[in-house]
């Protein structure tokens, strides 16, 4: 594992390491470690990715179904765990220090596990672990890099030397004040302001004027060097590079989506009054040219990141709200669209690690006040990591959801219903079937006074409370529920509307599992029949119901 200061080059040799390990071979996976949805989520991606199935993942088997495909890959491969900080993220149901944690030893002489962390305590890791410890550059190396990006132009060899020491020998801030000077240096000398600096020789001097550079390991170490590159963009005429770069800090340490800096929710605050696209785009690349953020795509959606000590030096909780705005624009938009939606999932899930930060802003006056602005979008990421199988970590999301709402609106408001019937649906699926019970009966008891027996939602929560009572074993009762709701939806709806078809196939498989099978058979190829016609035959509703209807025939002695 790579251990070290924050910006002293972990992630860099990483993903050196990575370029040159894909020379042999495309088994080279990346994860990031930064919180516990991340991490969960790219080592399940990585789990479907080697053959792993779902029900070994759902019982809570990811960790040792993954590791014994890994040991057992035969080709050469890298996984790169990023980012490591918080090692406990990575203990999952085990101990990483033990070996049985969600990072393991494996047996492949053909692997290699690359974990960068600022933890590098050998008990954290266990004795499987070998630590490599990154430290500063020396003088001779650090100007080496300032030379490489600022040019013999900024000064001498030994200029660059003096600097580098100045600079502590931190490679963020080597990599910071070469890509400065070399901005300044573009410039002839007659077009500088008086008192820009342009050489090693004067910015060594600048640093001096302000005092003591602090210890490199911590964001106030740069915090001059940055105050000096915005400086610059500002004065270059990019007048909202500085609030640009607070709202940008104040989203979760992971790379936000371009969608969060959408120019017409941007316009509507003072900070950006007048300010058109063209010049927030032109302040990114402002910014990305200085090192200040890192402008890139992946899977098909172009981000900006930060660097963790960039974001620490530039949040702004006066610009929350903001953050608030942006992040319900996005949720809601037409681009997230739906977050069941297959094709929307690579944008959902670079959105949800801010949806879920956004839950910690505080406005100051009101604790309710942002976190009513920026629920929904935290519902809707909930949503998308339900529908890629990331149970736990969707759980999580909406306990908390539950939790606050009830708080800031009550047990029975519709919003806080809606939460708590997602939440249920995932602890029915976790099979923590008296739960989901309890939280269904519940919901139901409030419909039927507020809403009546008839209403839509009311019929929802009733079919969610039969599958339950239906994986609990209680199959009469949850045949009685599905024939109380035909009864209501026959008299209400058409005859192949969507959900009288769910409720229908939903009757015949526990008419199948009370051993009626030709009442079920009947039953499950009208269905067929409805959906084919209604939906196509490839829809996945279609397909289910066909599976189905092959499983009662088995049982009916026709296979």
């Amino acid at each position: 594992m790579l251990q070290g200061l924050g910006g002293v080059g972990k992630t860099s040799v990483a993903v050196s390491v990575a370029h040159r390990l894909q020379r042999e071979t495309d088994r080279v996976w990346w994860i990031g470690a930064q919180d516990a949805s991340r991490c969960t989520g790219g080592l399940t991606a990585l789990a479907r990715q080697l053959g792993v199935p779902d029900e070994e993942i759902a019982v809570g088997r990811l960790a040792d179904q993954l590791w014994r495909r890994l040991s057992a890959l035969a080709d050469p491969w890298l996984l790169v765990v990023d980012n490591a900080d918080d090692a406990r993220l990575l203990d999952g149901p085990g101990r990483l220090a033990l070996g049985t944690g969600l990072v393991r030893p494996h047996r492949s002489p053909r692997g290699l596990v690359l974990v960068t962390s600022r933890d590098g305590r050998p008990g954290t890791w266990g004795g499987h672990a070998v630590l490599h410890r990154l430290t500063p550059l020396g003088d001779g190396h650090g100007a080496d890099v300032l030379l490489d990006l600022a040019g013999p132009s900024a000064g001498s060899r030994e200029e660059a030397a003096e600097l580098a020491r100045r600079l502590g020998g931190l490679p963020l801030a080597l990599h910071t004040v070469g890509r400065y000077l070399a901005a300044v240096g573009q410039r002839p000398a007659r077009f500088r302001d008086a008192g820009e600096t342009a050489t090693f020789a004067e910015f060594r001097a600048s640093l001096d004027d302000g005092g003591a550079f602090p210890h490199p390991g911590t964001a106030t170490a740069l915090a001059g060097i940055w105050r000096m590159s915005l400086d610059l963009l500002t004065e270059r005429g990019h007048r909202c590079v500085r609030p640009l770069l607070e709202v940008l800090a104040n989203f979760a340490d992971a790379p936000v989506p371009l969608i969060l800096a959408d120019p017409a929710v941007l316009g509507e605050d003072e900070a950006f009054e007048g300010v058109s696209g063209a010049e927030i785009w032109a302040a990114l690349q402002a910014l990305a040219g200085l090192g200040l953020v890192d402008l890139a795509a992946a899977n098909g959606v172009d981000t900006v990141a930060l660097h963790p000590l960039v974001r620490d030096a530039h949040g702004s909780p006066g610009r929350y709200a903001l953050n608030a705005r942006l992040l319900d624009e996005a949720a809601e938009s037409d681009e997230t669209g739906v977050p069941e939606d297959v094709e929307r999932w690579p944008l959902w899930s670079a959105l949800t690690p801010h949806t879920v930060h956004a839950l910690t802003f505080e406005s100051g006056s009101d604790d309710n006040e942002l976190f009513l602005v920026t629920w929904t979008a935290a519902m809707l990421a909930a949503r998308s990591l339900y529908a890629q199988g990331q149970l736990s970590q969707a759980g999580k999301v909406l306990e908390e959801l539950v939790s606050r709402l009830g708080g800031a609106l009550g047990e029975d408001h519709p919003n806080t219903i809606l939460c708590r019937h997602n939440l249920a649906r995932i602890l029915d699926d976790q099979g923590d079937y008296d739960q989901a019970r309890t939280i269904f009966e519940d919901i139901l008891a409030t419909q039927r006074d507020t809403l009546g027996e008839h209403h839509q939602n009311t019929l929802v929560t009733q079919h969610n409370l039969a599958l339950v009572l239906d994986d609990q074993g209680h199959l009469d009762q949850a045949r009685t529920i599905y024939e109380d709701i035909l009864d209501i939806e026959h008299n209400t709806l058409a005859e192949n509307a969507p959900s009288t078809l769910i409720t229908r196939n939903n009757l015949a498989v526990v008419l199948h599992s009370q051993g009626h099978h030709d009442l079920a058979a009947a039953e499950m190829a009208a269905v067929l029949s409805a959906r084919r016609r209604v939906l196509g035959p490839e829809h996945p509703y279609t397909l289910s119901t066909q599976r189905w209807l092959d499983a009662i025939n088995a049982a009916r002695g026709e296979p």
